[in-house]
Order: C-alpha cells, then sequence, then structure tokens
C-alpha cells in the first residue's frame, strides 16, 4: 500500500525512498522518478525509478502502469497517463492455485466442504438420526407387546414409524443448505468462485441428496435390526430376505432423500429458512389433515395424491387397496421434490444473489 510524501503524492510502493528527493514527483513524468535538488518543474528526472539500475538511461516518458495509465506489471516501466498523470502500479502475486479451474468436481468439493464443516449441519443430522431410530424402535416395542387381532400389522413399516418424525428434522437440513448461504451473503462468495448458476445449484443438489441418502440409509437399517430383535421376542419374524422387505428399507432412505430435496428446492425458491421450512412441513403434513375432513369419495381419490401418503407406500410390505403401489407412490412422491428442485434452479439461474 502506498503511503503519501511531504507533497501529498503517494510513493511507489515496495520501495524506500533514498533520500529526500527521491519521494517528490516530477509533474509529466510517471511516479518513481525524482528530479535533481532545485530543479524546475517539469524538468527530466535525474534519478532512476525503481527497477532501473544507477546509471542506466531513463526514457523521458518512463512511468509505472501500462499505457495511458492502465494497470501494468510492478516494477517495469510504462506510459503515464494524460497530461503527465501518473500510471497505475497493481502488485500481482504469484498464482497459488495454477490448475485450478471452476469446474463441476470442484464445485462437488466446496459445497461437500460446507457440508461437513458446518456445526449446524452436523446437529440437525445427529438429531434426524437419533429421533428416527429412537421413536422407531419405541413404537415397535408397543406394537410388538400389543399386536392386531386380525394380524394384519406391517411389521417392516411399523419397524420404520420414526421416518414420520425424523422428516421434520431433514427438512430442516435440506432448506438450510441453501437458505443459510443467502441469509449470511455467502452465496455470493459462492458465485464468485463459481460463476456458473447452474453447476453450483447442480452441485449443490448432487451433496443434499447424498448426505440425506445416507442418514436416511443409517436410520432405516438400524431401526429395522433393532425392531427385529424386539419382534423376536415376541415370537414375530421378520428378515430382509421376506417379500419387499429389503425394497421397504432401502426406500426408507430413499423417503428421507426425497424429504430433503423437497426442502431444498422449496428454499431455493423462497431464499428464507423459515419460509422453506413452513411449505415443506404445510406440503407434508398440513396437506394430508386436510384431505381428512374431504367427503368419501373425494378423500379416496384425493388421498394417495397427497406427498405424505404417496411417498410413504415404498415402506410398505401390504399396501392399503385405496392407495397406490410402493413404486407407483414413491414415483409421486419424487416428482413433488422435482418439481420444487427445477423451480429452484429456474429461480437461481434467473434472480440476483
Amino acid at each position: 500500500m502506498s503511503t503519501p510524501s511531504q507533497t501529498g503524492q503517494p510513493q511507489n510502493p515496495g520501495f524506500a525512498p533514498q533520500d529526500q528527493a527521491a519521494t517528490q514527483p516530477v509533474t509529466g513524468y510517471g511516479p518513481g522518478y525524482a528530479a535533481a535538488p532545485n530543479a524546475a518543474p517539469g524538468q527530466a528526472p535525474t534519478q532512476p525509478a525503481p527497477g532501473y539500475a544507477p546509471g542506466q538511461p531513463v526514457p523521458p516518458n518512463a512511468g509505472f502502469g501500462g499505457q495511458h495509465g492502465a494497470p501494468g506489471q510492478y516494477g517495469q516501466p510504462g506510459i503515464p497517463g494524460p497530461h503527465g498523470a501518473p500510471g497505475h502500479a497493481v502488485v500481482a502475486g504469484p498464482d497459488r492455485f495454477p490448475g485450478a479451474k471452476a469446474t463441476f468436481g470442484t464445485a462437488l468439493r466446496s459445497e461437500w466442504t460446507k457440508i461437513r464443516t458446518v456445526r449446524s449441519t452436523f446437529w440437525t443430522l445427529l438429531i434426524t438420526i437419533v429421533l428416527t431410530i429412537g421413536l422407531s424402535v419405541l413404537i415397535a416395542f408397543g406394537s410388538s407387546s400389543h399386536p392386531s387381532s386380525d394380524g394384519t400389522d406391517d411389521w417392516t413399516a411399523i419397524s420404520m414409524s420414526g421416518l414420520f418424525f425424523g422428516q421434520l428434522v431433514i427438512v430442516v437440513f435440506g432448506a438450510m443448505a441453501i437458505t443459510a448461504e443467502y441469509s449470511t451473503g455467502m452465496i455470493r462468495t459462492s458465485l464468485t468462485s463459481q460463476p456458473r448458476r447452474a453447476t453450483l445449484f447442480w452441485a449443490k443438489t448432487t451433496i443434499v441428496t447424498a448426505v440425506a441418502l445416507a442418514v436416511g440409509l443409517i436410520c432405516s437399517f438400524v431401526s429395522f435390526f433393532i425392531a427385529s430383535g424386539i419382534y423376536s421376542g415376541h415370537h414375530i419374524h421378520v428378515a430382509l430376505g421376506d417379500p419387499g422387505v429389503l425394497r421397504a428399507v432401502f426406500g426408507g432412505g430413499l423417503y428421507m432423500a426425497g424429504t430433503a430435496l423437497l426442502a431444498f428446492g422449496l428454499g431455493a425458491i423462497l431464499r428464507h429458512t423459515a419460509g422453506a421450512i413452513t411449505s415443506a412441513v404445510g406440503v407434508l403434513f398440513i396437506l394430508f389433515i386436510l384431505v381428512q375432513f374431504l367427503p368419501g369419495n373425494w378423500h379416496t381419490d384425493i388421498a394417495k395424491w397427497i406427498p405424505f401418503n404417496a411417498g410413504l407406500q415404498i415402506i410398505a410390505t401390504r399396501p392399503a387397496s385405496d392407495m397406490l403401489s410402493p413404486w407407483a407412490g414413491f414415483g409421486v412422491f419424487a416428482a413433488y421434490a422435482a418439481a420444487a428442485v427445477i423451480g429452484g434452479a429456474i429461480v437461481m439461474r434467473s434472480k440476483d444473489a
């Protein structure tokens, strides 16, 4: 950084003046050249600027900066600006990452770093796992102690009942994965390092999907295995090899990933954490509650298409007759999540950060 001299003009950065005369620029010449003592204004400088060896001839129009005052290489001569205005010296350090490129792979690594280094993300995912597994175990214990008399219990779905509540927490993770950057202003930094908005958005989407799927699979498989141990104490046999069980347990992870993506897409559209979480909870739960008040025929025709009902069919091994099949229901749920994500991508590309 340059410092003002006795004449009020900046000295060249990085060079200490050798004497009083060296700090006095001459009108009409670039900074770094000093006239001899008692020199008249406009007289050519007699002392070389930094970058010239003593005794080396100095061009009469030499200065620091590019042509007509444009930024140039530090320590090399240039042409001063119009009417003798000093040029600009720019200190450009060496490129620390000469091979770095703003690719999709670098965007993925950047988003992964954000996810794993933010404390709120860690605690949100930990609470999701503990709440989901804990409630699944409690419900499995209570249900196995009091099975239904007609033998229609879906023990696989019951073993993952905690997903009903765990999805409330994974919604927070999905929404904050995008809205936190808008609330703190970090989205501008992200777009500076990765100017391609579509690349940045789909990198975020990929990381959110992978993390939510991993957490969902941990919740569903651990819940199932613990519940299976509880069932065995009540002479109830459930194993992954039974028809539809593996699909149901793996589907629990898929449902959690879809829930996080739904909240992520709404967050990208609204760019507000509270609004995104509220909207996701409304889509998942409020619609489910409202449908219960519809008259009989309407309820039968509409309830199967509600995100909550459609998505959770994937964990059922005994689907209800008035609901969609497991994969068809999850397909409908995935369509809701995809619509939210695509809407978020459009908003991110069309609106300022």
